[in-house]
């Protein structure tokens, strides 16, 4: 059981972020060489990439000569917006992040004691991982797709449009401003997926914390008092230092999921409204690079709200694990101390996107009929 890894499910992403430019390295703080290359590297891979590519798009949204045309690319700029929010949150957050993933797998606070904890822990794992990969295999297929579709096209046409400084419209010279778009958005896109399956996984791995709290109450409805008093006042502690934890991952999760949901309806929207001015037998790669666009685009405003109420529904159910204890036999000291955590009980537990909202599936369908709302109104203005 100690030697069970209790974060299985991150450690290869958690790999990649560190060659991505995104997760801090271990030993980055030396004087040598390496680590001094290791501090800079994630400078010199996005600086000239992601942020260069980013604002090259906007500047191309800002120029075009009619609404139709900024709408082509105002969808993909404001999911790069969004994830310029993510990159620096983390880049200015390395630290606490690295703090905060080294608690979650080293600290013994959080060993798992019991077979069936081990087991939930491992099966819980396997789980979110089939969902992430299949995920990012998925965002990464979009990606594909929208890089090969435009060979299909009569005309020279980019995967992703951007500003172009030169004229790339001829043979000799379109495969430079095609590359750069591929190299870009690659790294875009791989950045994207991988930041939100960190967030998601934070509160995913929080609501396993309250699920094995929540195990080890219900396993005391047959313990006498003499052994039940002592792994109450185990578990009030543990309980505290979840609680802890859930106002860290409140910190390192509200710019990220805040970003996501305020752009993700015009994101949804623009993406549409880009479908309705594209017709399929003009246009088959780009229509459903598209459509699977905005198909990904609803899963990554899904996942972050679904774990968020995960959290919050397995913290809520303390209350009725507290009764499945064997509370009618303990004496009145230990009675009282129940009640005490009962009233602490009363206060929930919920991660907040900055003070606007609360991170759950409420905000998912808030968000989706925004996009509703927003699409409906911009086609009567283009009207």
């Amino acid at each position: 059981m100690e030697s069970t890894d209790r974060i299985a499910a991150v450690r290869f992403l958690i790999t990649l972020q560190r060659w991505t430019g995104l997760f801090k390295w271990q030993d980055e703080n030396g004087t040598d060489l390496w680590s001094k290359l290791k501090r800079i590297h994630p400078f010199v891979l996005h600086l000239p990439l992601t942020f260069t590519y980013i604002a090259l798009m906007w500047l191309e949204a800002l120029t075009s000569a009619d609404f139709e045309q900024a709408g082509q690319v105002l969808y993909m700029s404001l999911t790069e917006l969004a994830l310029v929010t993510k990159i620096i949150n983390f880049w200015y957050r390395r630290e606490q992040v690295s703090e905060f993933i080294r608690e979650l797998s080293e600290d013994p606070a959080y060993e798992l004691r019991t077979r069936e904890e081990v087991e939930l822990w491992h099966r819980q794992q396997r789980h979110f991982k089939r969902i992430f990969y299949f995920y990012i295999r998925g965002s990464l297929f979009v990606a594909a797709m929208g890089y090969f579709s435009v060979f299909v096209q009569e005309e020279y046409e980019l995967p992703f449009g951007y500003y172009v400084p030169f004229e790339w419209r001829t043979p000799e010279r379109y495969y430079y401003a095609w590359g750069y778009n591929v190299i870009a958005m690659t790294l875009c896109c791989l950045s994207n997926i991988v930041l939100d399956t960190m967030g998601c996984y934070f509160m995913f791995h929080i609501a396993m914390l309250y699920r094995v709290v929540n195990l080890r109450l219900r396993a005391l409805h047959q313990a006498p008092e003499k052994v039940a008093a002592p792994e109450l006042r185990a578990i009030f502690r543990l309980h505290t230092r979840v609680r802890r934890l859930t106002r860290q991952c409140e910190v390192l999760v509200s710019p990220y999921v805040l970003s996501q949901v305020v752009f993700s309806a015009f994101i949804i929207c623009f993406s549409a409204y880009r479908l309705m001015h594209m017709g399929f037998r003009e246009r088959p790669g780009l229509f459903l690079t598209t459509l699977q666009f905005v198909a990904a685009m609803t899963v990554q405003i899904f996942l972050p709200c679904y774990y968020g109420n995960e959290l919050t529904f397995h913290a809520s159910a303390l209350t009725n694990s507290v009764f499945h204890t064997n509370w009618l036999e303990y004496s009145v000291p230990t009675r009282k101390m129940l009640n005490c955590y009962m009233e602490f009980l009363k206060r929930p537990v919920k991660v907040r996107a900055g003070v606007f909202f609360e991170i759950g599936l409420p905000i998912f369908v808030k968000t989706i009929n925004n996009a509703y709302s927003f699409f409906a109104l911009l086609l009567k203005v283009s009207k």
